[in-house]
């Protein structure tokens, strides 16, 4: 288990062990060469918990048959690989984005990638974009139950196989927030000189899971095969291939996230914020830096009515708002009761665009190349009086992880060359996020005059 341990999170010699488990680097040669033996079960059991690995990997769970034995390997397995992914999604991003030669595809040499007709020209005012809903679409073709996804749905207790990935990271590696909520599925979309435009039906969060998360569990486990220096090819990759182009919304449900980089215009400098969100917690850009707020499309609570009322772009951007900037409770779709957006912080921010003191605009809808779920790219721009009163008690961390520390003397990040030059190279981000980064500063005298 330390060797396949090892082998999972790319960990060269036994001191780097050593520190996972708490023990002396020659405690951990010895278990390796199979010199010394533990039996001590609080040990063993410390030793799981460090790991991250249910107990019965260590035998602490009677085992009734070889039956159950191999399956427990295989989700031991099974879960070394989800470790990884999560661990290592900004290197795993990048080795995806190298699938995609063509430079066109490319968001301002991020790994966020796109195409043609999903751009708009130049920033488009939210209230530009046109939001079509069609409530009967044809289903999509591919739901990740195909056999090409079978070896990444492990088996369950009783023999039987996960019929979906989503079960299997809810049975086995279920993070802190992971509910099966409605959400708009994206149809089609059109972003031109014409106009802008997009089309939406319905799915569910886990029918996005499903598909999205086994590319991401595929990439995971050629990159540790390959040995994680080495290039990718779609051979290697049987399920991306059988979902072939990634912007084909009919092929599989495309659930689209509402990526907004917030700046806080002040006279004494601008700032923007970013958002730490940890690695147990979210299953969408684990472990990651990403923008602020960033939140996937979807209604507020159950009912048609709802579904209707919430079929709006600026009131998904204002629940993100207040869920994550504020830590407010979050609107869970499990309730029939709608969300009052006459109620603060809602009407403060509204209002402050109405006055043109806030101001949100839309770039058009990439992919990250991992997990293609689907991205809106998107930049508001709050003055700081109104940022100031609205986000009066921000939080230094939320459900989802720590929002990025604030430079000294400001509220958040100095919005300079050096910074966004620091931040795209150096940071993790999540692909979405550092083409937001990249294209508000191409924008910058448009968005920042």
């Amino acid at each position: 288990m330390i060797k396949a341990y090892m082998r999972a999170h790319g960990l060269s010699g036994h001191a780097e062990m050593a520190r996972v488990l708490g023990v002396d680097r020659t405690l951990v040669s010895k278990y390796v060469s199979g010199a010394r033996t533990c039996r001590d079960v609080e040990q063993l059991r410390r030793f799981a918990q460090a790991m991250d690995l249910p107990p019965e990997t260590f035998g602490l769970l009677d085992a009734p048959d070889q039956g159950q034995g191999e399956r427990t390997s295989a989700v031991t397995d099974w879960r070394l690989v989800r470790q990884t992914l999560n661990q290592n999604r900004h290197a795993l991003t990048a080795a995806a984005a190298r699938l995609y030669w063509d430079p066109v595809c490319g968001i301002e040499g991020t790994t966020c990638v796109t195409r043609p007709g999903w751009m708009a020209p130049t920033p488009v005012d939210l209230d530009d974009i046109q939001l079509e809903f069609d409530a009967d679409p044809p289903a999509p073709v591919l739901d990740g139950s195909e056999l090409e996804s079978e070896r990444y749905r492990p088996v369950r207790p009783n023999g039987a196989r996960y019929g979906r990935y989503s079960q299997a990271i809810r049975s086995v590696a279920r993070p802190t927030l992971f509910e099966n909520r409605t959400s708009y599925r994206l149809l089609n979309v059109s972003f031109g000189t014409s106009g802008c435009h997009m089309r939406f039906g319905l799915t569910t969060y886990f029918d996005m899971v499903d598909v999205c998360e086994v590319i991401a569990h595929e990439t995971a486990a050629a990159w540790i095969s390959k040995g994680r220096n080495r290039s990718l090819d779609l051979k290697d990759l049987p399920f991306r291939a059988m979902v072939g182009d990634l912007f084909d919304t009919g092929r599989r449900p495309v659930l689209p996230s509402i990526n907004t980089l917030t700046i806080r215009r002040a006279p004494d400098g601008d700032t923007f914020f970013l958002h730490r969100r940890g690695s147990t917690k979210v299953t969408l850009a684990a472990g990651l830096t990403h923008i602020i707020p960033a939140g996937v499309f979807q209604p507020a609570a159950i009912g048609p009515a709802n579904v209707a009322r919430d079929f709006d772009l600026w009131r998904n951007m204002l629940r993100e708002f207040s869920e994550e900037f504020l830590d407010a409770p979050e609107h869970d779709g499990s309730s029939g009761t709608p969300v009052d957006y006459d109620d603060e912080p809602f009407r403060t921010l509204t209002e402050g665009r109405r006055a043109g003191k806030v101001r949100a605009w839309c770039f058009g809808i990439g992919m990250d190349p991992l997990a293609p779920a689907g991205e809106i790219l998107t930049v508001a721009v709050i003055d700081s009086d109104v940022f100031d009163v609205v986000f009066a008690d921000m939080v230094s961390q939320n459900s989802e992880g720590e929002i990025y520390p604030s430079e000294v003397g400001t509220v958040g990040i100095k919005w300079t060359p050096a910074t966004v030059r620091r931040i795209l190279n150096h940071e993790p981000l999540a692909a979405s996020a550092a083409a937001c980064v990249a294209l508000t500063w191409k924008y910058r005298d448009l968005l920042l005059p």
